[in-house]
């Protein structure tokens, strides 16, 4: 939904796994960290539609090397672990 602009491709990855393992395990919040940031990844629990697309909502508030920066993103409850690879079960 809305990206951070100054992070790599690896460090999107990171965000990402840490928003689906946080959505496993039901958290609320997490602070975060990657090789080029730091920051704050939460979610209040509201499901959201982006045109056919659905899911849980998470924020990421960073600080980092180039500033302050910010994302938006979807988690499906279709990540409950069918076919992914950082299943918990």
């Amino acid at each position: 939904m809305r990206a951070a602009s100054h992070l790599s491709a690896d460090d999107v990855k990171n965000l990402m796994t840490q928003a689906v393992e946080m959505y496993l395990l039901g958290e609320n919040e997490r602070n975060i960290e990657g090789s080029d940031y730091d920051g704050k990844l939460y979610t209040e629990g509201k499901y959201e539609l982006l045109g056919e697309l659905g899911g849980q909502r998470f924020d990421a508030d960073m600080d980092t090397i180039y500033g302050r920066d910010k994302s938006t993103f979807l988690v499906s409850e279709q990540s409950r672990g069918v076919g992914s690879t950082i299943s918990r079960n």
